[in-house]
């Protein structure tokens, strides 16, 4: 039988490193969280385990970061009163089922909501002669009078093109992302769009847990990328994932969110071990 030697080393270096932490939390404890610290040794061999299996760090990693709560959520939920309050108010339409969606079409628009998720759409020959700030300026004015745009929302992404400009939101936590929380608008020719889901609520527990250093989550790629895959980081965020897509509300755990050549993955940030990946 074949044994893959990296991944043995892999094994037992995370061993020996956990091992030791937990023997520096054992002394130092006391009735407040203390944070453990990673030598540089530890940190080099890590690199080299990292390296020898294919996965190259392009990014410096965040440092160490301070223990975090579970948080409770509950997702915003688009309904037909939605629609007919903010958006057709008197004017006629017609209203169909498709695919799990209700859609909704008036005048030149189309609006589509599954239970999470809403969907517009308008075409008109206003959006062709605007200028990349007339559409930045449409956007913002358009998400704050239909009351789509969110207090704790940001702007993550501006992309200026040729026929267009798309804005992209991010719902935040205490300075951390929540994952899947996004409006996405785009003007691009004759057509507008907006796509949202959003967490109507995000309240934190009272417990707090360390938080395993970003290293060990990205050196769980080790274990879980096509074997001769080489891998790329390119960013490493913490923030908070929630693994429950058709669920209204549960508990979002701290992830690892690490960005790659080879996809996305969400390490979970109390474990270590892989939540999703894509």
């Amino acid at each position: 039988m074949n044994m893959n030697w990296s991944k043995a080393k892999t094994i037992m270096i995370v061993t020996f490193i956990f091992l030791n932490l937990l023997l520096y939390a054992v002394v130092v404890k006391t009735h407040e969280p203390q944070m453990s610290k990673l030598s540089s040794k530890d940190f080099a061999a890590i690199e080299r385990v990292l390296e020898e299996n294919n996965i190259f760090l392009s990014i410096s990693l965040p440092e160490k970061a301070p223990p975090m709560p579970l948080v409770k959520v509950k997702r915003e939920v688009f309904d037909d009163k939605f629609v007919l309050d903010h958006f057709i108010k008197s004017k006629d339409y017609r209203k169909y089922e498709n695919s799990g969606e209700t859609v909704f079409e008036f005048d030149s628009t189309t609006i589509k909501i599954g239970h999470f998720s809403f969907f517009f759409q308008e075409k008109s020959d206003k959006f062709l002669n605007m200028t990349s700030s007339d559409k930045e300026r449409y956007i913002e004015d358009f998400l704050k009078q239909h009351l789509l745009k969110e207090k704790d929302g940001q702007i993550v992404k501006i992309e200026r093109k040729s026929k267009g400009v798309t804005i992209e939101y991010r719902q935040f936590y205490n300075g951390y992302f929540v994952d899947d929380s996004f409006i996405k608008a785009d003007i691009s020719g004759d057509e507008f769009t907006v796509y949202k889901k959003w967490f109507e609520s995000v309240i934190p527990e009272k417990d707090k847990k360390e938080i395993v250093d970003a290293i060990f989550a990205v050196l769980k790629l080790v274990e879980i990328k096509p074997e001769k895959a080489v891998v790329k980081i390119e960013d490493v965020k913490l923030g908070y994932y929630f693994n429950w897509p058709n669920a209204s509300k549960g508990e979002a755990v701290p992830v690892w969110k690490i960005v790659s050549n080879e996809g996305i993955y969400y390490i979970n940030a109390y474990t270590g071990n892989l939540e999703r990946g894509e």
